[in-house]
C-alpha cells in the first residue's frame, strides 16, 4: 500500500513538472525577459543590416526588402486571421475546459490554409514576381518564397499561441535564436554566395529551427492538457472565432499594405526599369536601418504601458488614462527627437565609410524617413487610448486615411522627384495617420493637451536636415524644463523627481569605497 502510494504521488509529480511548463510567466519576469531579449535582438539585427548593405549590391538589397515584404504581408493574410485570435480566446476556452479543442481545430485551420498559399504561389509564381518585382524572370524565387512562407506561418502561429498563454520565457528564447541564427546562416551563406537567396534560405532556416525547439520545449506540457468533458459545438466556435479573426485580418492587411505601399508604388509607378527600381528600394532600406529602431522601441513601450493603461480605465480612472498616455507620448517624441539628431550628425560617416559610399540616395532620403518612423512611433502609442476605450475597431480608420494618402502622393510625387517623392509621400501620410488618431482619442475621452500637439508636429525639423532639427530639438528641450508648454508644472516635478531618486540610488553605488584584497 506504501509503495503503491509512493508510485502515485512519483506519477504526479511528474505530471505537475510537465504541466508547469504552461504555468504563465509574472508580469515583471515578462518585462525584464523582453527588454534584455529585445535589447540583443536589436544589437544582433542592427549589425546584421549594416552587413547585408555593405555585402550587397543597392538591387540585391531592394530584392530583399521586397521579399521580406511580401513575407510580413503574406503571413499573417494568409492563415486568415485564426493565430491573432490566440491572445482573444486562449484563456477563455482555458476556463472552460477546452483549450485542447480550440488549439486542435485552430492548428488544422492555419495548417490547410498555409498548405493552400503555398499552393496558390507555386501556380502563380510568374504573376506575383511580376507584381513583387515588376518582371516575370523572378518566378523561381516566388517558388522559393512560398516554401519559406510556411516556416514563417509555423512561427508567427507559436509566437502567437506562446504569448496568449502567457510564456513569455519560451518565446523571448524562441525569438533570440531566431535572430542568432539568422544572422549566422544568413551571413555565412553570404560569405560564398552574396545575394538574396542567401538571406532567404538564412531567414527560412532559422524560423524552421527556432521554432522546432519551441515545439520540443512546451510538447510535454501541450500532451497532458485536459480532455474536454463535452463537446464544443462547432457552430457556435467558428461564430465566434472568425468573427475576431476577421478584424484581425482586416488590421493586419491595413497596417502592412500601409508598411510596404511605397516600395511596391517604387517598382510599378516611378517609371524606372525592375532593375533601376530595386536599386532605389536598395537605397531606401539603408536609410530605414537605424530609425527602424526607434519603431521597435516604440513598439516595446507601447505594449509595456499598455496594462498600466488598462488597470486605470478598467478601475474608473479615464483621467489617469489620458495623463499617462500624454506624458508617455511627450517623452517618447522628445527621447525620438534627440536621437534623430543624433543618428543625422553620425550618418555621413556611417553612409560614406561603413557602406562604402554605396547609398547615397539612402542618406538623402534618411531626414525624411527618420521623420516619418519618429511619426509612427508616437503613433503605434497613441492608438492605445482607443483599445482601453474598446473603440477598436477604429484604430483601423488612420491607417486606410494614410494608406489613401500615400497611394495619392506617391502617384503625383513619384514621377517627379522618384526616391525622395516616395519617401515625403510615406512620411506625409504617417503624420496624418498620428493626428487622425488622436483626433478620435480626444473625441472619445482623452485630453490631449498642447504639449502632445507641438511634439507630434516637431518631427518635420527632422525632415529638413541637421541644422533645422538641432534648432528646434535645443528650444524643445529648454521649453520642456523652463516652460509649461510642453510638460505642464505636475509633468516636470515627477519627471524631476524622478531624475533625483534615480541618482540617490546610483550615486551610493558609485561612492562605495572599495574593498581592498588581503594580502
Amino acid at each position: 500500500m506504501r509503495v503503491g502510494s509512493i508510485a502515485t504521488e512519483a506519477d504526479n509529480s511528474k505530471t505537475l513538472d510537465k504541466r508547469r511548463n504552461l504555468e504563465a510567466d509574472t508580469l515583471a519576469a515578462s518585462v525584464i525577459i523582453l527588454l534584455v531579449v529585445t535589447v540583443v535582438q536589436r544589437t544582433v539585427g542592427f549589425g546584421r543590416g549594416i552587413l547585408f548593405c555593405r555585402w550587397l549590391s543597392p538591387e540585391s538589397l531592394g530584392e530583399w526588402e521586397m521579399v521580406y515584404s511580401f513575407l510580413m504581408l503574406a503571413a499573417p493574410l494568409a492563415v486568415l486571421g485564426v493565430p491573432g485570435s490566440f491572445g482573444r480566446y486562449a484563456e477563455h476556452y482555458r476556463q472552460r475546459g477546452h483549450l485542447r479543442t480550440f488549439l486542435n481545430r485552430a492548428t488544422i485551420w492555419t495548417t490547410a490554409c498555409g498548405l493552400i498559399s503555398v499552393a496558390i504561389i507555386e501556380l502563380m509564381a510568374p504573376q506575383l514576381s511580376q507584381m513583387m518585382f515588376g518582371d516575370a524572370k523572378y518566378a523561381d524565387v516566388m517558388r522559393n518564397i512560398g516554401f519559406c512562407l510556411l516556416t514563417i506561418i509555423l512561427q508567427h502561429t507559436l509566437t502567437a499561441l506562446l504569448t496568449a498563454l502567457r510564456l513569455v520565457r519560451i518565446v523571448s528564447a524562441m525569438q533570440f535564436v531566431q535572430s542568432i541564427l539568422f544572422a549566422v546562416i544568413s551571413l555565412g551563406l553570404m560569405w560564398k554566395y552574396p545575394t538574396m537567396n542567401s538571406i532567404l534560405f538564412g531567414y527560412s532556416i532559422a524560423c524552421l529551427i527556432s521554432s522546432v525547439g519551441a515545439i520540443i520545449w512546451a510538447w510535454p506540457a501541450f500532451t497532458h492538457l485536459d480532455r474536454p468533458e463535452d463537446d464544443l459545438v462547432h457552430r457556435e466556435f467558428w461564430t465566434k472565432l472568425l468573427r475576431f479573426a476577421f478584424f484581425v485580418w482586416v488590421t493586419n492587411l491595413l497596417t502592412h499594405l500601409f508598411a510596404i505601399v511605397d516600395r511596391y508604388m517604387i517598382v510599378h509607378c516611378a517609371g524606372l526599369t525592375p532593375t533601376e527600381a530595386l536599386e532605389q528600394v536598395g537605397h531606401y532600406h539603408s536609410s530605414r536601418i537605424i530609425p527602424l529602431l526607434m519603431v521597435s522601441v516604440a513598439d516595446l513601450l507601447s505594449g509595456l504601458v499598455m496594462p498600466h493603461l488598462s488597470h486605470d480605465w478598467e478601475a474608473g480612472r479615464p483621467e489617469n488614462v489620458s495623463k499617462r498616455l500624454n506624458v508617455t507620448i511627450k517623452l517618447a517624441a522628445i527621447s525620438m527627437m534627440v536621437f534623430g539628431v543624433a543618428v543625422l550628425s553620425v550618418a555621413p560617416v556611417l553612409f560614406h565609410s561603413v557602406l562604402q559610399s554605396k547609398y547615397d540616395d539612402g542618406l538623402h532620403v534618411l531626414p525624411w524617413t527618420l521623420a516619418g518612423c519618429v511619426w509612427y512611433g508616437i503613433y503605434i502609442i497613441g492608438q492605445n487610448y482607443l483599445w482601453c476605450a474598446e473603440k477598436a475597431k477604429l484604430s483601423t480608420v488612420p491607417l486606410f486615411i494614410g494608406l489613401v494618402t500615400n497611394i495619392i502622393l506617391n502617384f503625383i510625387l513619384l514621377p517627379i522627384y522618384g526616391l525622395h517623392g516616395a519617401v515625403f509621400a510615406t512620411a506625409i501620410s504617417t503624420c496624418l495617420c498620428l493626428v487622425v488618431v488622436l483626433g478620435l482619442n480626444r473625441r472619445h475621452g482623452m485630453r490631449v493637451d498642447l504639449g502632445t500637439w507641438l511634439l507630434s508636429m516637431a518631427p518635420f525639423a527632422l525632415g529638413f536636415g541637421l541644422w533645422p532639427a538641432t534648432v528646434v530639438t535645443t528650444a524643445v528641450l529648454a521649453a520642456s524644463l523652463l516652460t509649461p508648454w510642453i510638460l505642464n508644472p505636475l509633468e516636470q516635478y515627477e519627471l524631476k523627481h524622478f531624475a533625483f531618486e534615480s541618482l540617490a540610488k546610483v550615486l551610493p553605488v558609485l561612492r562605495r569605497p572599495r574593498v581592498r584584497a588581503a594580502n
